[in-house]
């Protein structure tokens, strides 16, 4: 496993850990650079004046747990100490409860959630998949989520004047911590093809993969389908009938 963490021990600098499996590594940086680092968890010393940047510190905790050491009875010396394997557990500890409250929001705002979504699967079709790319990071805690899709290609300039129209091509949205839009290569329509008998209405589960931390689904709303592959630590019965609802949501009373 390959994971960031953050250590905030003073008020202007940025400890980032990097464990991938027994190795650990470590930098500082300069504490506005935050947004620039992809952080799985961020640990801050409860002791230290940090109300100038608490703004942005509610903005990042959008896309990973920040949680205070002494909460976790932990202290910047303690976590000096731990071991690559130390630090992976207590990431997974902290990181579940993070992604169960996101959980519990997304239930509770499911109705809403879906509407808009809707709506926006209608105005712009690829703030839907940013979105939606966000919505799953949000509840899977993926470490990496690509969203493949049907997209149409205007036609430029000449094509235009030739009476050309738009045509159909495959796009994708990737990314870590911000969804990235891309346009679709052949590996892209190669994969879709690989899977063109799993897409349908309800959302489909074809693999997933504890040991390799690897999930591949598909669904499709209206005539489009949708392929969904991350990379994350854990898939559970409720964050399966979360992105369930959501889908069948998307289809529900279509004409």
């Amino acid at each position: 496993m390959q994971i960031q963490i953050g250590i905030i021990s003073t008020e202007n600098q940025l400890n980032v850990l990097s464990i991938n499996n027994d190795n650990l590594e470590s930098k500082v940086v300069d504490l506005v650079g935050i947004k620039e680092e992809e952080l799985n968890l961020l640990l801050i010393d409860e002791s230290l004046n940090l109300e100038s940047f608490q703004k942005t510190l509610n903005s990042e905790n959008k896309f990973y747990p920040i949680v205070n050491m002494d909460a976790l009875g932990l202290s910047t010396d303690t976590i000096n100490s731990l071991t690559g394997e130390d630090l992976i557990q207590l990431y997974l500890k902290v990181s579940s409860r993070w992604i169960m409250s996101n959980n519990i929001n997304s239930i509770e705002q499911i109705y809403p959630t879906t509407q808009y979504f809707k709506n926006l699967w209608i105005q712009d079709r690829n703030s839907f998949f940013e979105e939606l790319w966000f919505f799953m990071k949000s509840n899977l805690n993926t470490n990496e989520l690509n969203i493949i899709f049907h997209d149409l290609k205007e036609p430029n300039q000449k094509q235009q004047e030739k009476g050309e129209k738009p045509s159909l091509c495959y796009s994708y949205v990737q990314g870590t911590k911000l969804p990235n839009l891309f346009e679709g290569k052949e590996k892209e329509a190669v994969l879709m093809k690989e899977y063109d008998k799993e897409f349908s209405d309800k959302l489909n589960v074809t693999e997933f993969s504890a040991e390799k931390g690897q999930l591949v689904a598909c669904a499709k709303i209206e005539l489009s389908p949708i392929l969904i592959m991350a990379k994350l630590t854990e898939f559970n019965q409720l964050q399966k009938s979360i992105l369930t609802a959501l889908f069948n949501g998307f289809n529900a009373n279509k004409a």
